[in-house]
């Protein structure tokens, strides 16, 4: 295959982000845009010079011009989305969360394998550059052993403007479809592939969290512990309701430490930019090593993750986050949601659908 012939299904904010990476890539072609609202898919169409528009999803996937798919729609149509693209021989990279059930992800797994196409689940945060940067200072031993993992996400206002009532609507939305968990469900998704690209299968959880305005799981804590290392994982979530946050994305605020042996790693930011500081610091022997000639624009993961999904296909090899590293941090999840629920720690091996 000399080019990725993309259809994209969902024209919403998010798809200006998850768009960056086909744009720009010279072997991958914005073929159609699908939407619900024929005037943005039109408006899409224009955007990404697209060669035409629809707002029936299944006149995309059966046809012949596309060879693969990006799904950006609310994700309890993704399962049946996934099993229609790979009936019709799409390869397919799916929003995440990837569904709501560990038995849907099975079946969607099953369905892309057995018709032969990729399936990613679009997980930006792990091809962040900084956190790419971090994996490699780990890997080559420049803390030591590592012995935790600190993540602490907090919201504020600010950053890109969303009406009240369009919150609403998804807060109430995803309480509804996850029955909880809208922090750790959603936004959590990112943290928890972190906390497995970094340290590998989890083993045990251990949770608690509170409601605020009855369907917002913070403040919460959650911590586990891994199955091959001894490293703790803390996962920490608060919302500051008065607390300007730049940024010119989501009012989000996330920091990383990771302790080792020898040393510290920092990873300062993503989505927002609280404060003009370096994104990667390192702290070894007695000195602080700053890193702030990388790419570190929250955009900048957006970019990677939709390259790697092309370079899946055209290499022909798992994409990351591949459709079982997917399931898996659906299974982290579940394990925090039963843990806070039970208020009990809770193995991974316990959450079997």
């Amino acid at each position: 295959m000399d080019k990725v012939r993309l259809g994209i299904i969902g024209g919403g904010r998010i798809a200006d982000l998850n768009i960056l990476g086909y744009l720009d890539h010279p072997q991958c072609q914005v073929v159609a845009v699908c939407d619900l609202s024929e005037e943005v898919a039109r408006k899409r169409k224009e955007e990404w010079g697209a060669e035409w528009c629809c707002t029936d999803y299944k006149k995309l996937l059966t046809s012949p011009e596309i060879d693969a798919v990006e799904i950006l729609t609310p994700y309890d149509l993704h399962a049946s989305m996934v099993l229609e693209a790979a009936q019709h021989g799409k390869h397919i990279s799916v929003q995440k969360p990837m569904c709501l059930t560990l038995a849907e992800a099975d079946e969607m797994i099953h369905a892309c394998r057995e018709a032969g196409v990729k399936f990613k689940v679009f997980e930006n945060f792990i091809f962040y550059p900084p956190y790419r940067k971090a994996k490699e200072l780990i890997d080559a031993g420049e803390i030591g052993e590592s012995l935790s993992i600190n993540m602490k996400m907090n919201g504020g206002i600010g950053g890109w403007p969303v009406p009240l009532k369009n919150w609403m609507r998804t807060l109430n939305y995803e309480a509804k479809t996850t029955a909880g968990g809208t922090n750790l469900y959603d936004d959590g998704f990112h943290k928890l592939s972190l906390a497995r690209h970094f340290f590998g299968e989890i083993d045990a959880v251990k949770a608690w969290t509170d409601f605020s305005l009855g369907v917002i799981d913070m403040p919460a804590l959650v911590t586990w512990s891994y199955q091959d290392s001894a490293v703790l994982g803390v996962f920490e979530v608060t919302t500051s309701f008065a607390l300007e946050l730049a940024g010119k994305y989501y009012a989000a605020d996330e920091r990383v430490e990771i302790l080792g042996t020898k040393g510290y790693i920092w990873i300062t930011r993503c989505t927002a930019k609280l404060m003009e500081i370096p994104p990667l610091l390192l702290y070894r022997g007695g000195q602080t090593i700053s890193f702030d000639d990388m790419r570190d624009d929250w955009a900048d993961s957006f970019h990677d993750c939709g390259r790697d999904f092309i370079d899946s296909i055209l290499e022909d090899r798992p994409p990351l986050l591949s459709g079982e590293q997917g399931r898996a941090v659906m299974q982290f999840w579940l394990a925090i949601k039963k843990s806070y629920e039970e208020k009990r720690a809770v193995r991974l091996e316990e959450i079997t659908g």
